[in-house]
């Protein structure tokens, strides 16, 4: 074990090991010849600032290579962390009082591929009666177990080789962990009493990811690959070739890749799940009896439509309130019992990789792991966000006759207004609907920028027109409101009211072609098909493409500057 001071950290986060060297350019390998020989990328591009924010805080690794996976937090608040790279892995933990970091090195050698170290997680869970901390080793191909009492580490051996361990979670009797094999198309079980594994075979390119429980003691998992959720009876499994599950996948033509995972039960003691779509801009809310028949899609704010935020790890602080991370997006956010989505830019970026967080049992701090960004950091819950959307309780409907609408909505500054936001200057506007942005509507809101100093109470109008491109369905657009931190003008904070916007429209007289539809449908989902539903080397090349596109863009913004 070491112990490392705060105090003696180099600021080294740029620094790099040749194989991540090498596996970042395999990545810009992938990336069209126009795109690389237009300008350069290195990994530099990746962190090219660190500023200061008032809602998060940011805490440098003591090691110079990348590695930071998943996060968890202990009955104290202390969060432990998995750390990997192609030679070594380790569990690091942060004491928040003496702010040192202590390590535990595994010392196994390396039994599996570079690439699968790099696709699966390294997920880590807290054992609060035992007192452990359980993580998923893809280097070593094992579960792992750190006796924290005794300070020891044990290695449990995966039978199928190459696993490539995922998502990790104990049961709720406490008696076994459940865990996925990213790389076999497998889930399996493991009894903490005997060490026994039990693995449980899945269809080719499944992709099982992270996965929860809900209140029945039904197991969920998320299937990345393969479009879909599982839900398993776990104590009805029969057999370990064929278990019984059921596969649940959004109604055609939507689909997603589903990837975070939370069940929770909502102001109205309604149990729901929520789901990141790793491949857009959305998570997706649903009751979890419905089997995603009946769902919303919340959508995260973006820097323009092509941008992908591709949300993360879900967590839930056991009171409604959600939380998940953008990869690309680089924030924090937390969507309230109504609804809201509040999204917190992370200091460091633009683009850290946060993929993984965590919510001690408090719910005072939401702690992340940034990979690239080689830091940990928290989420100040407590400090409330100075200003709120009063609810709106109007739908937006469309029809042949009635393609326009108006709402008037309230924002207010709250009495106990702290200096952490510059409220003279609040922006407001609209977004999702689409992985494309708004589709087939236009609108205008007056006015569009409020002073929240000089005015407590605020009610601009929203106008919503619908052109002859809109197509029928039932969306959710967002309402945006932000404002700059007092820190720091380039540090948004910012507030997403979701609205439903039913289009019933009467259906085409002249129906298209199966060749006609196939192109329509074709071209509205392209994009996404690609991140979605590619192999692994395609879904790297598009992540590439996305980072690439992030990286381009904050660089013509400083540019103007």
């Amino acid at each position: 074990m070491r112990f490392i001071s705060q105090k003696n950290i180099k600021k080294t986060f740029m620094k790099k090991n040749i194989r991540f060297f090498l596996i970042f350019t395999m990545f810009l390998s992938l990336l069209p010849s126009s795109v690389i020989s237009a300008q350069e990328i290195s990994i530099e591009d990746f962190v090219t600032y660190s500023k200061q924010s008032n809602f998060i805080k940011e805490i440098p690794l003591p090691t110079e290579e990348f590695g930071l996976r998943g996060i968890t937090t202990d009955t104290n608040g202390n969060p432990w962390m998995y750390y990997a790279t192609q030679d070594t892995s380790s569990i690091f933990k942060f004491d928040v009082v003496t702010e040192k970091f202590s390590e535990y090195i595994i010392t196994e050698i390396t039994k599996t591929d570079d690439l699968i170290i790099n696709l699966s997680g390294g997920n880590i869970v807290y054992d609060e009666l035992r007192n452990y901390v359980w993580f998923t080793d893809a280097r070593t191909n094992t579960i792992g177990k750190f006796i924290i009492d005794d300070e020891k580490i044990q290695l449990i051996e995966i039978p199928t080789e190459n696993s490539g361990p995922m998502g990790l979670i104990i049961s709720p009797d406490q008696s076994k962990l459940w865990f996925t094999e990213l790389s076999s198309n497998k889930f399996a079980s493991l009894n903490i009493e005997s060490n026994e594994i039990k693995e449980y075979s899945l269809d080719e390119n499944s992709g099982p990811t992270l996965l929860t429980f809900d209140e029945d003691g039904a197991l969920w998992i998320t299937l990345s690959y393969a479009r879909s959720v599982l839900k398993i009876n776990v104590d009805n499994i029969v057999s370990e070739e064929n278990p019984t599950i059921s596969k649940i996948a959004l109604p055609k033509p939507d689909f997603f890749a589903p990837f975070g995972i939370e069940i929770f039960n909502d102001s109205q003691d309604v149990e729901k799940i929520v789901l990141s779509d790793h491949g857009s801009n959305r998570v997706i809310v649903s009751e979890t009896d419905s089997s995603l028949k009946d769902y919303v899609s919340l959508w995260t704010s973006v820097d323009d439509p092509s941008s992908q935020t591709l949300p993360s790890q879900i967590v839930s602080d056991g009171s409604g309130i959600i939380y998940f991370a953008q990869h690309v997006g680089n924030k924090i956010s937390k969507i309230d019992k109504s609804g809201i989505i509040t999204e917190y830019e992370i200091p460091t970026g633009p683009l850290t990789t946060t993929i993984y967080l965590s919510v001690p049992e408090d719910g005072k701090k939401v702690w992340f792991t940034e990979v690239l960004g080689n830091k940990i950091g928290y989420l100040d819950t407590s400090i409330t966000i100075p200003f709120n959307i009063q609810p709106i309780n109007e739908e937006i409907t469309f029809t042949e006759t009635k393609k326009s609408e108006q709402i008037t909505f309230e924002i207010n500054s709250l009495e106990d207004t702290s200096e952490l936001l510059s409220l003279d200057i609040v922006n407001l506007s609209l977004t999702g609907m689409t992985d494309s942005g708004l589709d087939g509507i236009s609108y205008t809101i007056s006015p569009d920028v409020i002073n929240l100093n000089q005015n407590k109470k605020v009610t601009p109008t929203l106008s919503i027109n619908a052109d002859q491109n809109i197509k029928s369905g039932i969306y959710q657009i967002m309402l945006q409101v932000s404002a700059s931190e007092t820190t720091d003008e380039t540090m948004k904070i910012t507030k997403l009211y979701p609205l439903t916007l039913t289009v019933d429209l009467p259906k085409s007289e002249v129906p298209l072609t199966n060749s006609e539809n196939n192109v329509d449908q074709d071209s509205e989902f392209s994009i996404k098909d690609i991140i979605q539903s590619a192999a692994i080397v395609a879904i790297i090349a598009m992540s590439s493409l996305l980072v690439y596109h992030k990286i381009k863009m904050y660089r013509e913004k400083n540019q103007k500057r």
